[in-house]
């Protein structure tokens, strides 16, 4: 493995490396009445013109596997099972076809659970594999152990066979960057992704700090593994106001999932909700409505929050969760003068292709 600091890019060759890149955003566009292939869902390969209105970076419920030691909290398994259910029935009643749950097997992933909910309630659901590297969770991973060749094995594994003995596969890969540029057990996992997306072809999804630019960092590391930008999405982008930074990553052909939107709303949150808005609305102007992903990281029954956090986190989403991009966002949007042809494609369209497994070189 490179040194980190060999292989991190300064912000100036990041921006060289944008303008040599934009012509790729083009010959990434979605092309009118090309197959979409198949997703990988937790119930099976799905045709991806079925997926439908997605969100994409959600928490259906986070550490569920907390139910063996505390049986009582949320009603028991049973009872968590049955509220999600119900949620979930609430949020396809509004127009939601499918979730897309990102909690790896370090957050508490629990696949028989996902699979339950999504045979029971009719959504849609594609599980991940991956790794977040919490500290706190670490004592019961064994994985940070591990070379990047054993990493990338056990995401292929996951992807290709079945998680935990089971045959529910995973559909992405999600990994998790805490700061500005990633620890040297970060890359690890970054690098092991790229070889293990490469190997199945199912997409990655990166948990990054927007507001340190994270981003180039991250990208840098993919792109010497050899990775598509069309098949990353760095999530939580709207976390940043920096249309640079923001429309630099667009013009290389990266996603950007604006997807804490709701966190706007509090008092002394940055940005405001405003301001994010305001960034979508530039970046669907600059012509990358097609690099944009619109969703909410909420959850069900956020067993790793205390308390007063799942409070809070609950209170800004709509009580049925999940919804606020239906009920708040897109009405904004709209507002703003945004096409229904451009929500579709934010919506339906970039999801359709991003979560299309493709088994050609990267």
């Amino acid at each position: 493995m490179n040194d980190l600091g060999s292989v991190l890019a300064t912000r100036r060759d990041f921006l060289k490396r944008s303008v040599a890149a934009g012509i790729a955003v083009a010959l990434c566009k979605p092309i009118a009445g090309a197959s979409a292939g198949n997703v990988q869902t937790i119930l099976g390969p799905l045709d991806a013109s079925r997926l439908g209105f997605t969100l994409p970076h959600e928490h259906i419920a986070s550490a569920p596997d907390v139910l063996n030691s505390w049986p009582k909290s949320w009603g028991g398994r049973a009872g968590l099972i049955a509220s999600a259910v119900d949620r979930l029935k609430t949020i396809k009643a509004a127009g939601v076809d499918t979730v897309v749950d990102l909690t790896p097997h370090d957050v508490g992933r629990d696949i028989r659970f996902l699979e339950e909910i999504s045979r029971k309630s009719g959504m849609h659901v594609i599980a991940c594999t991956g790794q977040r590297f919490l500290p706190t969770r670490s004592a019961k991973v064994s994985m940070s152990s591990r070379k990047i060749e054993g990493l990338a094995e056990h995401f292929t594994k996951e992807i290709d066979r079945g998680i935990d003995g089971t045959s529910f596969k995973a559909g992405v890969i999600k990994i998790g960057i805490g700061a500005a540029r990633p620890t040297s057990l970060e890359e690890m996992g970054l690098r092991a992704a790229a070889r293990a997306g490469k190997a199945t072809g199912v997409p990655i999804r990166i948990h990054t700090n927007a507001a340190d630019r994270a981003g180039e960092s991250v990208a840098v590391i993919l792109e010497d593994e050899g990775v598509s930008p069309a098949r990353v999405s760095f999530d939580h982008s709207d976390d940043s106001g920096d249309l640079e930074y923001l429309l630099g990553l667009a013009r290389r052909g990266y996603f950007l999932s604006m997807d804490h939107l709701h966190r706007g709303l509090m008092r002394d949150e940055e940005p405001s909700f405003e301001r994010r808005v305001e960034c979508i609305r530039k970046i669907i102007d600059a012509g990358f409505a097609n690099r944009l992903f619109l969703s909410s990281d909420s959850m069900f029954g956020g067993s790793l929050l205390p308390e007063e956090t799942r409070g809070w986190r609950e209170n800004l989403d709509p009580p049925e969760g999940m919804l606020f991009i239906v009920r708040r966002l897109l009405p904004r949007l709209r507002e703003l003068g945004v096409t229904e042809e451009l929500v579709h494609v934010m919506t339906v369209g970039n999801a359709r292709g991003f979560f299309s497994i493709d088994r050609r070189p990267a």
